[in-house]
């Protein structure tokens, strides 16, 4: 590749995120010229991002500097952007961190269009499927350009692409309590962009660029400045936008109390749409940012600010665990508690993240991708028992492991993932939490981690419990298996849970930790 477009640069950094867009524009004129194109077309857009997804990935693990790095439009006035003091243009930076969660979105996203391709026709009007398909691509191009990008701009821009792409997608339906659930998702995300917009805003006041390692660089040399330095001032500045960034993105992650717009929208969704946003959308807009934020631009881990932010991330993350498990424990609908459940998981990568440690990080990471694997799994599966059966209710599912015994066996993994069950990949990530908070010297906090864990027992095992030993409330005529369409997928992220856990070894060791040291660094 020619070096003048950036480092490691690859041209599929840009590809991916435009031909998704792209493709998303195009999805209406082939519905209007034959439907019978339009999924076949959706389905090689989304494997061909999902497999040039896996080509960066390996990129970027053979990369000598962890990273690629393509700059898009670098020539400005007959100057490079590697030759000008500071960068001008929009960047794609891609780390490994970056890498995990582009894999993650595009694999997932095909898996979940494969199951679209008979669900939408239980759970979307038949004249909205031509814009369910066009959203997806677009949450698709949004998150991948979020996993991507380098600077601020193009952050934001991708940000709001796969925000309002998720808003439209949980009132799809139409239903009275789709439009209640969307409209109090509008309003916390507003809220959320309002305050991460001035959050750029701030930054770039003070540090004069929107490319992120530029101004992290700009950041550090502000903090480290004496009181009679020009640039000591602006660390007000700096401090300010830093609080904004956290706040908006802890809204989006749905961390307690500004949980409870996740409660109402995952439910209210379509079950594939309920898979993406908690799969897919609550990490990358939320948590993968979050991350992204306060260590790669902020750098909190190099003395400032940690000492502060360390103890309440802790505090926060304990309670969110907590009540997100406590909320779960008393719903009745089973996708209402899967929901809380999300809740509860996010808290588990926040405790990682507030130990500021390797281990720490790298179990945060771990868990990021273990969660959206699993509960893109459960929600499938209660999409399933819906579209089979109608049933709703986590007390009207009883005897229904006998009569869907392959779908409630993928639940059943699923379920055991998030309780904790060894060898599953659930209890892998929890386990290198557990020993980050031990070797930190903190072995008090494995108390957080114990109770959650039992009370996260309680809630699914007692509907793997109704499952198979329960009595059957609702007589159903056809009680049979989903098509195949539908059980693949599951299937697939079913054996996903199994293999990552026991082989964790390899994810957590070339992935999740080499990541966890790159953002630390």
């Amino acid at each position: 590749m020619d070096s003048s477009i950036g480092i490691g640069a690859s041209h599929l950094q840009v590809l991916i995120p435009v031909i998704l867009i792209t493709s998303a524009l195009i999805i209406p004129v082939i519905s209007k010229v034959s439907r019978k194109y339009r999924e076949p077309f959706i389905l090689a857009v989304t494997l061909a991002s999902c497999l040039a997804s896996v080509a960066i990935f390996l990129k970027v693990y053979a990369s000598p500097t962890g990273y690629i790095e393509y700059l898009v439009g670098y020539a400005w006035r007959g100057r490079t952007l590697l030759q000008s003091g500071q960068p001008i243009g929009i960047v794609m930076h891609t780390d490994l961190f970056g890498a995990i969660m582009l894999v993650l979105v595009n694999c997932i996203g095909f898996l979940v269009c494969v199951y679209s391709l008979r669900s939408i026709h239980h759970e979307v009007p038949q004249e909205k499927h031509t814009y369910y398909y066009t959203l997806i691509l677009l949450m698709l191009a949004g998150i991948s350009g979020i996993a991507l990008t380098g600077d601020c701009f193009n952050f934001y821009v991708f940000f709001e692409i796969a925000s309002i792409s998720s808003y439209t997608m949980v009132s799809i339906s139409g239903r009275p309590e789709s439009l209640e659930a969307t409209f109090k998702y509008v309003l916390t995300g507003a809220f959320s962009s309002i305050l991460i917009i001035f959050a750029i805003g701030l930054l770039f006041n003070a540090t004069g660029t929107l490319n992120m390692n530029y101004a992290s660089s700009q950041i550090a040399k502000i903090i480290s400045s004496q009181a009679e330095s020009p640039l000591y001032p602006y660390r007000y500045l700096i401090y300010a936008s830093l609080g904004l960034f956290i706040m908006g993105f802890s809204v989006k992650s749905a961390f307690f109390p500004s949980h409870a717009w996740l409660a109402d929208a995952h439910p209210a969704a379509p079950s594939s749409i309920s898979a993406l946003l908690s799969g897919l959308i609550v990490k990358a807009t939320g948590i993968f940012l979050l991350i992204r934020f306060i260590f790669t631009v902020f750098g909190v881990h190099k003395g400032y600010c940690g000492e502060v932010l360390s103890p309440l991330f802790l505090i926060i993350s304990s309670i969110t665990i907590l009540s997100g498990s406590l909320f779960a424990i008393v719903q009745t609908q089973l996708k209402r508690m899967l929901a809380y459940s999300t809740v509860a998981q996010m808290g588990y990568i926040l405790f990682g993240i507030a130990l500021i440690t390797h281990n720490g990080l790298s179990g945060s990471i771990l868990h990021m991708v273990n969660h959206a694997i699993v509960k893109s799994l459960l929600f499938l599966c209660s999409g399933i028992i819906i579209y089979k059966t109608g049933i709703k209710d986590i007390t009207d599912m009883g005897r229904l492991g006998y009569r869907m015994p392959v779908t409630m066996a993928c639940f059943t993994i699923g379920a055991c993932s998030m309780v904790g069950v060894p060898p599953l990949c659930g209890f892998m990530s929890k386990w290198v939490l557990a020993t980050a908070s031990y070797q930190a010297g903190m072995p008090y906090l494995l108390i957080i981690l114990l109770i959650s864990s039992l009370l996260n027992a309680v809630y699914y095992f007692r509907v793997v419990a109704i499952a198979y030993f329960g009595d059957p409330k609702i007589k159903v005529e056809t009680m049979d298996e989903a098509p195949a369409t539908m059980l693949g997928p599951v299937c697939i992220l079913a054996l996903l849970v199994v293999i990552l856990g026991v082989l964790v070894k390899y994810p957590y060791h070339s992935a999740a930790l080499p990541a966890a040291r790159m953002l630390l660094r």
